[in-house]
């Protein structure tokens, strides 16, 4: 039997169960779930699966949940969101959202040290119910050539509230800071990042192949936001004084 339900759809029962669909009351048909594994104590844990909700509110699950007696899991439902660039009276929320997704303070100072810098060439955020919940910030970094100094960007920080990671946030704010930064007139960006997660935006180890930098391997990626753009382009990249201690 299902021995509790709370207002945040956290599903618990007293025995073993096999789970094909679960019904969440007052989410629309269509909306995008989330479903995560409970801890002991309560709390979000692993992945379990991602779904939609049908008609009536039943959420059909691809492969049904093993859920043990006592134990259960957690269906949260996509935040409703806003896209948009920062604006000036965000800089305490985005200051929030990178000490917490970070667990320190360091991502959050680059942040207003390249802000303070004049180096900002995009910073977009996500808002929640007036909340910032997310951020990303692009800033500049020149490439050195042989030819001279080719422009181009680094994407960092990319920070997500950890109670809304896993529910898209990022992957709706990474191509919307690459759209803003397009169409800026920008045209290269690098990136070190998740090898798995970045390449789905156009990142590409192979594309930073002829950069030279303080970082190698696959996390350390570019991005042609034009096609052709770091065509014959081999050099090394300069990260603005701000990034001194990470570079």
């Amino acid at each position: 039997m299902n021995l509790y339900r709370d207002a945040h759809y956290t599903f618990r029962f007293t025995e073993d169960r096999l789970i094909p669909r679960f019904h969440l009351e007052g989410v629309e048909s269509g909306h995008a779930v989330t479903v995560f594994a409970l801890t002991d104590d309560g709390s979000r844990s692993h992945l379990l699966a991602k779904a939609r909700v049908g008609e009536g509110g039943w959420v059909e699950l691809a492969e049904p949940l093993v859920v043990r007696a006592g134990s259960g899991f957690v269906a949260v439902p996509a935040p409703v969101y806003t896209i948009r660039d920062e604006a000036p009276n965000d800089a305490d929320g985005v200051r929030l959202v990178n000490r917490l997704a970070f667990n320190g303070d360091a991502e959050a100072e680059l942040v207003e040290a390249l802000r303070a810098g004049g180096y900002v060439r995009a910073s977009l955020v996500a808002e929640c119910e007036g909340r910032i919940v997310g951020h990303v910030l692009f800033s500049d970094l020149p490439i050195v050539t042989e030819r001279g100094i080719v422009s181009a960007l680094a994407f960092a920080p990319m920070a997500v509230l950890p109670e809304f990671q896993n529910l898209g946030v990022g992957s709706r704010l990474v191509p919307a800071g690459l759209d803003a930064c397009r169409d800026r007139g920008h045209r290269i960006v690098v990136v070190l990042g998740h090898p798995a997660f970045y390449p789905r935006f156009g990142f590409s180890p192979a594309l930073a192949a002829k950069l030279s930098s303080p970082f190698s391997g696959e996390a350390f990626m570019a991005a042609e936001l034009v096609p052709g753009a770091l065509t014959g382009v081999a050099g090394r990249v300069e990260y603005t004084p701000p990034f001194g201690a990470w570079v």
